[in-house]
Parts: C-alpha cells; sequence; structure tokens
C-alpha cells in the first residue's frame, strides 16, 4: 500500500539530541497542529513508535500499525510528521521501501548534539535497555572505534557499535541522501547549554515548516538519571544476565517503570557522569562538521553548536556504595509499592486462590 499526501516529514533522529522533548512536542501540539492543516498519525507517541517498528522489521512481522498509518496519511489532504529515531540508521533498501510506500514527497529532518554530551547520554541510554558495559570500557570502545580510528563499527552487538550506528551522523545523512536526495534533508543543530528553552523548537519549526508557537511547553522528556541509580541498573542487567535481550515485559519494568518513574526522582539526590572534552573528540568533531559541510545539507542553528561541551560530573568510582545501595533500595521499594496498588493486590489474591 502507498500513501500519497502533499508532504511527508520523517524526524529521524539522531539518538539523545532532543528527540524525545520533540515528539512530547509534537503530540502536546497535535490538535492545534490538525486545525492548520498538519496530521500528526497516531494517538499517541507509542503508536508511532510501534508502526515504524513495524515498517523496518524490529518489532515482528505484522505491519497493521504501519498500514494504519499510512492510511490515515494517504486520506490526508495536507503535510503529515513522524518522528522516530530507529529511522536514522535504518538500511537504505528499507528506506527507499519506506519513503516509496509513504509516497509523495518525503522530507529527512535529523537532530544532532555535540558529541561529549552524546557520549554520556548513549551510555546512560544502553544501560537503561538493559546492557552490562561498564562506563570505563563503553568510553574505550566509542574512541578506539570512531569514524577513520578503528574497524568493526557496525557490529551492533558491541559497545563501539551500538554508538556510531546511531551517532555517524556524515553516515545517516549520505545513506538518507541516497534515498530522497540531499536536497530534502535538514540537519538541526542541538543548542548549546544555556540557550533559550524554546530554541531547539524554533530551530524543529523552521525545518519543518510547522509553527509550534512562541513559547513551546512540554511537561517532561527524556530526563537523564543519577549515576548512582545507573551503576545500580547495570548491576541488576549484570544479575539477571541477559544483556540486554529482554522480553517486552522486562524492557517495560526497568526501563519505563524503575528508571522513568521510580529512579527518575531520585536525579536530583545523585551525582551526574562527568566528562571533560577529550582530544579525540575535539579531532572527531572537527572532521564530522567538514564532512557535513561538504555534503551541502541544510543547516538549521549553527556548525559551532556541536563544539563538545565538557559535562560537569564524577567518575562512576567516585560514587560511594551506600549510594548505589540507597538507589537500589529505592527500586525495590518502588516495586513493592506498585504491587500494593489496590488493582495489584487483587492480581495477587486472585493468583493465590487458584
Amino acid at each position: 500500500m502507498e500513501a500519497r499526501s502533499d508532504r511527508v516529514i520523517l524526524h529521524v533522529g539522531t539518538m539523545k539530541s532532543g528527540t524525545s522533548y520533540l515528539q512530547k512536542l509534537i503530540f502536546s501540539e497535535k490538535e492545534r497542529l490538525a486545525a492548520s492543516g498538519v496530521l500528526v498519525p497516531g494517538a499517541a507517541w507509542g503508536h508511532q513508535s510501534r508502526a515504524i517498528q513495524q515498517a523496518i522489521g524490529v518489532a515482528d512481522k505484522r505491519r497493521q500499525g504501519w498500514e494504519r498509518m499510512l492510511a490515515s496519511i494517504a486520506a490526508h489532504p495536507g503535510p503529515s510528521i513522524i518522528s522516530m529515531e530507529f529511522l536514522g540508521p535504518a538500511k537504505p533498501k528499507r528506506d527507499a521501501r519506506i519513503v516509496r510506500e509513504l509516497g509523495g514527497d518525503v522530507d529527512v529532518v535529523f537532530t544532532v548534539r555535540d558529541l561529549n554530551r552524546t557520549l554520556v547520554s548513549m551510555w546512560q541510554e544502553t544501560v537503561q535497555n538493559g546492557r552490562t558495559w561498564s562506563w570505563e570500557e563503553y568510553h574505550a570502545a566509542v574512541a578506539a572505534e570512531a569514524p577513520g580510528r578503528g574497524e568493526g563499527v557496525h557490529d551492533r552487538g558491541s559497545a563501539a557499535g551500538s554508538f556510531w550506528r546511531q551517532q555517524n551522523v556524515v553516515r545517516l545523512v549520505d545513506e538518507w541522501a541516497s534515498v530522497v536526495g540531499i536536497d530534502r534533508i535538514s540537519l538541526v543543530t542541538v543548542p548549546q547549554p544555556g540557550a533559550d528553552r524554546s530554541e531547539l523548537a524554533r530551530r524543529f519549526g523552521e525545518a519543518t515548516g510547522i509553527d509550534f508557537g512562541p513559547d513551546p511547553v512540554v511537561r517532561s522528556a527524556n530526563e537523564s538519571l543519577g549515576l548512582a541509580s545507573i551503576l545500580a541498573l547495570r548491576r541488576l542487567n549484570e544479575v539477571l544476565g541477559d544483556d540486554g535481550v529482554t522480553s517486552k515485559s522486562s524492557f517495560r519494568l526497568r526501563k519505563r517503570f524503575l528508571a522513568k518513574t521510580v529512579l527518575a526522582a531520585r536525579r536530583g539526590e545523585e551525582p551526574s557522569l562527568g566528562l571533560p572534552v577529550e582530544d579525540w573528540v575535539v579531532t572527531q568533531t572537527r572532521e564530522t562538521v567538514a564532512a557535513l559541510r561538504d555534503t551541502g545539507v541544510r543547516l538549521i542553528g549553527s556548525w559551532s553548536d556541536l563544539d563538545p561541551v565538557p559535562v560537569a560530573g564524577v567518575q562512576p568510582g567516585d560514587v560511594p556504595d551506600h549510594l548505589v545501595a540507597e538507589a537500589a533500595i529505592a527500586a525495590l521499594a518502588g516495586l513493592v509499592r506498585d504491587q500494593e496498588k489496590p488493582d495489584r493486590r487483587g492480581d495477587a489474591a486472585s493468583s493465590e486462590s487458584e
């Protein structure tokens, strides 16, 4: 099935570049955008996420969600917008199929953040997703296998591969340009610390041609956790022993509940992971910016936004054991409280009576 619309905007990542913030923004403005003729397919962002996972084949072989999305886009006479960072590193053949099925004019938007802040955020994301790499081994692997410095960066199972598959921006732009053409790609840089909170939304609006208003407000986004909580989660992953191979229920419990609900509330009580700017990050950034300039990609923001920024904080070895233990106890307490909810107690009583 092919959709037909005036224009489809694909926001394809990169990961940890304000994507959660922008996704919440898009859906918080869904009704107002509809009134101005812009379709945001799906009742919630989760529907877009599942549909895209079906389209690129990482969810299951069913395509009902994707087919429904295509149908809604086909029935809409104006522009539509989809945001899902899994699209960024999708294989070119899959990119081409997705664009063909969408039909019409497809514009691609990348958001990109400086490499140093991205490194810290991506390690935390891998731990929340069930991985067991320590910060030291993750950081060392990413540095050793940076584009132009090492081999094997396309191995999704390795620490370096998991990072550079998502963050080799030059490769991602080149691959999408081979499908839609470089003139249909926009690259939005995430502002450096201290910028106005609405600046990313303003830039995203300029890239997409969508007006999100003068002062867009998003109540919450994908905030990072404190370092003690991340270390507790990593230890939990080690004990469970599946290193990222999780069931849907385990993923929801660990990431959606423990990380994003219980442990996120402790962020102000814990130190953060710190990272000074190293020479290789400066060199890698310079080479990346030069290569992106050469592509002729449309830039929204400033190349200087990609200058690496020092991240204030401490190293994992500096975190006292008692803080990690407190985070673990908080996670356990959160689970107990969740089980004490009325609907949970009913489930437990029913199970005991069987």
